[in-house]
Order: structure tokens, then sequence, then C-alpha cells
């Protein structure tokens, strides 16, 4: 799965719009557009939902791809971040059986 930035990014080139037309679409300059597209910066929630509408792309997609590239950014591409994510999801998987049990 691909980083948001490069997501975005790729996406604005394939369909050949330039960074100034994206980002007065989605409501930011084009400054804060090009440190997204570089992963230098993070998008907030409402600029994802602006992102996804754009691009007609899954709101949720766009959203775990951001959550998954501040892990990362956060905790580096280790060992122990894999483990840990792996965690998450074990975590995850018992919350989702839990709630089954109870609905």
């Amino acid at each position: 799965m691909p980083s948001f930035a490069k997501t975005i990014r790729d996406l604005r080139l394939k369909q050949n719009v330039p960074l100034r037309v994206v980002a007065a679409a989605v409501e930011i300059d084009s400054t804060l557009l090009s440190r997204l597209e570089l992963g230098e910066r993070f998008p907030t929630d409402d600029q994802i939902k602006r992102f996804a509408d754009y691009f007609q792309l899954p709101l949720r997609e766009l959203t775990a791809q951001v959550i998954a590239d501040r892990i990362i950014a956060s905790y580096g591409a280790e060992e122990v971040t894999v483990r840990a994510a792996e965690m998450v999801r074990e975590r995850l998987s018992r919350y989702d059986n839990e709630k089954d049990h109870n609905a």
C-alpha cells in the first residue's frame, strides 16, 4: 500500500492536473500541497475528506494511509513497529469479537 503522499502525487500527475488546481480544489495553498506530496506534512481529517472527494477515493482508505504514515514517521520502519501493528490487529480483533457477542 503506498503512502498518502505517493497516492495523491501519483493521481495528480496521472490526471495531469497542476499543483495549484488541486490545492484550490481541496482548499489549501500550493506550498502545503507540495509538502503533503513530499510526505513532509500530514493532512488534517478535513483535508483527507476533501482529497477523497476530489480524487473520488474511499475516505476510509486515505485515512488508513495517513494513520499508517504517522505510525511509521513516529516509530520508524522497524521490526518492533511491525510487532506493535500485529498487537493492534489482535486487540482490534478481540474488540470486534466482543462487540459481536454483545450485539
